[in-house]
């Protein structure tokens, strides 16, 4: 892992205290280039300097300086279509992902039925819930819950999340607000993944979503429902791309797949029409042990490590590394 000094954080400590660079330098014996580089995070410096700057600026290197810093990728899983399997998706490749080099995940559940909280167990809370969060604008770094498996934690949602898009259409910049309270959790450093499971639609929470993420991975069944209204769902997805030119489609995947139906190959080939290459070579089966987990409360890679959807979720989890690394 790699170290990252929060220059934002020691320029605004040093104009709160009233120092300019020249006087900082002065203190702290750091040549006042090095100060410069770093305020404008044109460049880092020694652990010796930067303990030097904050002994003159009398805070805690820790506010400044992180050790073991992680270049946060955010993964949205989305689909407009019910029962594409969003939930198992976010759920199983989370902890999957969290698997690969001690990886730490944080999931969001974006959406109001609360089944992503459900399969990890967590209950619900009146307060730290991404409803609470949105609705007062307020940091997510506040409403992360630690789960009961490690290296993962998560932002549980709230039936009251039925009401978002409504209060939504009431707020000021109302298509950035995702992206403005997620973005102190980045800047922690402290994830390498953040996966958000979304609702069915296309609407303005799941635009603020895709707003703020780097990838998007499409669910999809196979099945003749499964793949009608593929369109509409592309054509979401490029208008969220003319406001965030960095979110790419990490790849569309197969979920509920017999290889015995002959749909699963017309379905199949439906996908290269609208999705070209952008299908991932892993795909999903159909397996009762998903549903059992669930009811179970208990993710599927534990409640049964040896099942074909799990080792499918765990090639998954390898190709989704690759491609966003």
């Amino acid at each position: 892992m790699k170290s990252r000094v929060l220059n934002e954080v020691l320029r605004k400590r040093r104009l709160d205290v009233d120092f300019t660079q020249q006087d900082l330098s002065s203190m702290s014996g750091v040549n006042i280039s090095i100060i410069k580089a770093l305020e404008t995070g044109r460049s880092d410096t020694t652990y010796e300097n930067i303990s030097k700057l904050c002994e003159a600026l009398k805070i805690p290197i820790s506010e400044v300086y992180l050790e073991d810093f992680r270049e946060t990728k955010v993964i949205t899983v989305a689909n407009n279509k019910g029962g594409s399997g969003k939930t198992s998706v976010v759920a199983s490749l989370g902890y999957c992902l969290s698997e690969i080099n001690e990886n730490r995940v944080l999931l969001i559940d974006g959406d109001m039925q609360m089944n992503l909280s459900y399969s990890y167990n967590v209950e619900r809370n009146d307060r730290l819930n991404l409803y609470e969060a949105i609705i007062q604008e307020s940091p997510l770094t506040e409403y992360i819950v630690n789960t009961e498996f490690q290296n993962i934690d998560i932002i549980i949602s709230d039936f009251n999340m039925a009401t978002i898009e409504m209060i939504l259409f009431t707020k000021t910049l109302r298509e950035t607000i995702f992206k403005r309270i997620l973005q102190p959790v980045i800047d922690m450093g402290t994830y390498d993944y953040i996966i958000i499971d979304t609702n069915p639609t296309l609407g303005i929470l799941n635009f603020n979503i895709l707003n703020a993420s780097d990838y998007i991975i499409v669910p999809v069944e196979m099945s003749a429902f499964g793949i009608l209204g593929l369109e509409i769902l592309t054509k979401f997805i490029r208008q969220a791309q003319d406001i965030n030119q960095n979110l790419a489609i990490a790849g569309v995947l197969r979920t509920k797949v017999d290889k015995r139906e002959l749909i699963t190959t017309e379905a199949e080939n439906v996908l290269i029409d609208v999705f070209g290459n952008k299908i991932f070579d892993t795909y999903i089966p159909i397996d009762t042990n998903v549903k059992k987990s669930q009811w179970e409360q208990i993710p599927l890679n534990v409640f049964s490590e040896n099942s074909r959807a799990n080792k499918q979720y765990q090639n998954l989890a390898k190709e989704v590394s690759r491609i966003v690394k």
